[in-house]
């Protein structure tokens, strides 16, 4: 038939498989991943990842599934999901993608907004002798539930559940978190007190009666009487930071191009680091950056109450995904910045 449909769109599918969490210790799904990052022909897709400033010519699963992915389904999460489907249908040039583009970016950036204030507003009502965070916000909705879930989870290291109005007057629905230490799942399929459940073993919805509520706090807390979260931070590799060099980071970042579920993305303990100066960035000031001689150390998603307790002219070492940032400048002659980073997952005064 002279067809080659498929041929046509074989950038797609491995973004699909890395958006809904798939194995990427398989090696079929690592190929075809592979192929979407480094054969990307989608035209909506490749105005997304440029509106959000990533090259297009040196894309990662990182860019996809903490940059592209949530600006996409963020459109679902506030009820506009025709918003997601016709510029997913731009898969050729039209007129309106850039339009479409920027309409995502900006529902992004109102998802982040949400994401921040829901959970400043819900950290005061946690229970912090409680095994499993369980808040509940009629405000959210099902599009966010989730969302909040996952960072009331990491930060305060245990599984969590974020509940909203459920169908019925007499009912609760909503999503849960869990570790990777056992699957919360399972954990709520045995609970007497919870009468639906869905997703998968770390992340999913549940209803409960409202009446039920606290007797759900008892029984989890009766089942994971003997359980603590290992709070443990690993690393794959330790580097002086005399060691790190352009070369290096690039090296790392090919070998971590591809990573996603069951292949996490690199991380690296950096020794001998110095602090010289520190600056809250970003429109929400929710961005720490930390000089440290050749290193730039980048902390995202934080707040003042992190930058304050940053030490400045003190020895540390931390523990982050090292990241090559190129600026271009083309004004009054075109140069190219270049700095060595690190996005820190924490770090710790050397003793």
């Amino acid at each position: 038939m002279d067809t080659y449909y498929a041929n046509k769109l074989d950038d797609l599918p491995g973004f699909s498989l890395m958006a809904d969490m798939m194995s990427m210790m398989e090696l079929e799904n690592r190929y075809y991943a592979k192929l979407s990052l480094k054969s990307l022909r989608h035209a909506g897709l490749r105005t997304l990842f440029e509106a959000m400033n990533f090259d297009l010519n040196n894309l990662s699963a990182t860019d996809f599934l903490y940059g592209v992915s949530p600006a996409v389904t963020a459109a679902t999460r506030f009820d506009n999901i025709k918003l997601a489907i016709d510029f997913l249908m731009c898969d050729t040039d039209s007129p309106e993608i850039k339009g479409l583009a920027k309409e995502l970016v900006k529902a992004n950036e109102r998802r982040k907004e949400v994401q921040t204030e829901a959970l400043r507003a819900l950290k005061p009502f946690v229970d912090e002798n409680d095994k499993v965070v369980i808040v509940f916000d009629p405000t959210l909705g099902k599009g966010m539930n989730g969302l909040v879930g996952q960072k009331l989870s990491k930060s305060f290291n245990r599984p969590a559940i974020v509940l909203g109005e459920g169908d019925n007057e007499d009912t609760y629905a909503g999503s849960f978190r869990g570790l990777e230490d056992f699957s919360m799942l399972d954990l709520l399929d045995s609970c007497d007190n919870v009468f639906y459940t869905g997703g998968h073993p770390a992340a999913g919805g549940l209803q409960i009666y409202k009446t039920n509520l606290e007797l759900l706090r008892q029984e989890l807390n009766e089942k994971l009487d003997n359980f603590e979260a290992d709070n443990s931070m690993y690393y794959d590799l330790e580097f002086d930071v005399d060691q790190i060099d352009e070369k290096l980071i690039n090296y790392l970042s090919e070998f971590y191009r591809v990573t996603g579920n069951h292949f996490k993305e690199g991380k690296f303990l950096i020794k001998g680091l110095f602090i010289s100066d520190k600056k809250l960035m970003g429109k929400s000031l929710n961005t720490v950056k930390i000089d440290c001689d050749t290193l730039q150390l980048m902390k995202f998603k934080t707040d003042s109450e992190y930058f304050d307790s940053v030490p400045v002219f003190t020895e540390i070492e931390a523990i982050g995904t090292l990241n090559m940032n190129y600026w271009k400048q083309y004004k009054p002659k075109f140069k190219i910045t270049k700095t060595m980073q690190l996005f820190i997952e924490d770090y710790r005064e050397k003793i």
